[in-house]
C-alpha cells in the first residue's frame, strides 16, 4: 500500500544457524566502531559520482544519533552488568557512560585474569536484559548480498537499471530504510545449566608485527529457530519496490547462505529464512503529527 513516496514492509528472519553476536567492550565500541561509522557516513555522502571502495558501505546511511549511540552503550553495558551482578541505573549520555563502563571492564579484566570469565563478542542487551539486534545490520547484510550478486549476475530482470555492484549498494542504501533502531528477538541467548552464556569457539588468524598468529575467538550466540522483526521504509518508485519486491526478495534469499552477524562466510553461521509483507504505514510519535 503506497502512502505518498513510500510503501512499508514487515520483514520477518528465522535463523537456520546459530547467529553470533557482535558487539566488543563500550569503549572500543564506541571509539572503533560507533565513531569510525560516523566519520565515513559522513565523508561518504559528502561524494559524488563514483564512490571510494572504503566508503561504499556508508553511502546514502543515515547519521547515526546520540540517541542510538546511547541506546547501544546502554546495550553493551547491561552484558557487562550482568556477569557483574550489577543492577545500577545507567547514565543517559556518552561521556558519562563510557565513564561508568571503565569500572565495569576494569572489574571484567579482573574476573578474566581469575580464570572466571572469558573476553566474547557479545549481543546487546534491553532494561530486562534481552539481547537485541541494531536493525542497519539488515541493511548491511543486504548491501553484502547485492554485492555477491552483482559479481555473479544473480539477479532478477527488475535490477537492470542497476550499473554496477556500487550502484545497486548506494540505491538500496538510499531506497530501503528500517523504521525501528531495534529488533528484539523471540528467544534469549544460549546458555548452560548454570544460567552461564554458551559460547561459540573459533579459530582466527592475523598477522601482528609482521607475524602470523592464531587464536580463539568466543561469542554469545542466539539459537536457530529464532525470530525478529522489523519494518522497512522503501521508495515507492525504487526497482526494489518493482514487481512484489522481486529484487528485494532476491536479495534476502542469499540469506539462506550469506547470513548475519560473526562467522557468517566460512562459519555459515546467522543463516536465515524470511517473510516479507506490504502493510500500511507505522504509526508515527504523535510528536511528529502535522508534520509530512
Amino acid at each position: 500500500m503506497a502512502t505518498k513516496n513510500f510503501i512499508y514492509a514487515k520483514l520477518q528472519i528465522k535463523i537456520t544457524s546459530e547467529q553470533l553476536g557482535t558487539a566488543t567492550a563500550a569503549s572500543i565500541y564506541a571509539e572503533h566502531v560507533l565513531k569510525t561509522a560516523q566519520k565515513q557516513i559522513k565523508k561518504a555522502n559528502k561524494m559524488s559520482g563514483k564512490v571510494a571502495k572504503a566508503f561504499q558501505k556508508y553511502k546514502g546511511t543515515d547519521p547515526i544519533s546520540e540517541i542510538k549511540e546511547v541506546a547501544e552503550l546502554k546495550g553493551i553495558i547491561r552484558s557487562y552488568q550482568e556477569v557483574l551482578g550489577k543492577v545500577e541505573d545507567l547514565p543517559n549520555d556518552v561521556e558519562g557512560l563510557l565513564e561508568y563502563s571503565k569500572e565495569c571492564e576494569a572489574e571484567f579484566e579482573e574476573m578474566v585474569k581469575n580464570g572466571s570469565e572469558q573476553k566474547a563478542t557479545i549481543f546487546l542487551k534491553d532494561a530486562d536484559g534481552k539481547p537485541m539486534l541494531s536493525s542497519h545490520m539488515i541493511i548491511g547484510n543486504l548491501k553484502e548480498n547485492a554485492k555477491i550478486s552483482t559479481n555473479n549476475s544473480t539477479l532478477p530482470k527488475e535490477s537492470k537499471d542497476f550499473k554496477s555492484k556500487i550502484s545497486i549498494q548506494e540505491m538500496l542504501a538510499l531506497d530501503i530504510s528500517p523504521v525501528e533502531p531495534f529488533m528484539y528477538p523471540d528467544k534469549g541467548i544460549v546458555r548452560d545449566g548454570n544460567g552461564k552464556p554458551v559460547l561459540c569457539e573459533r579459530p582466527i588468524s592475523f598477522e601482528r608485527m609482521g607475524k602470523r598468529e592464531t587464536a580463539i575467538a568466543l561469542s554469545e550466540q542466539l539459537p536457530i529457530g529464532t525470530e525478529y522483526s522489523v519494518t522497512l521504509r522503501i521508495r515507492a518508485d525504487s526497482p526494489f519496490a518493482a514487481k512484489d519486491l522481486a529484487v528485494l526478495r532476491s536479495l534476502l534469499d542469499l540469506g539462506k547462505s550469506n547470513g548475519i552477524g560473526q562467522w557468517r562466510g566460512s562459519g555459515n553461521k546467522g543463516q536465515y529464512v524470511y517473510k516479507i509483507d506490504v502493510v500500511k504505514e507505522p504509526k508515527r510519535d504523535p510528536m511528529f503529527d502535522g508534520w509530512n
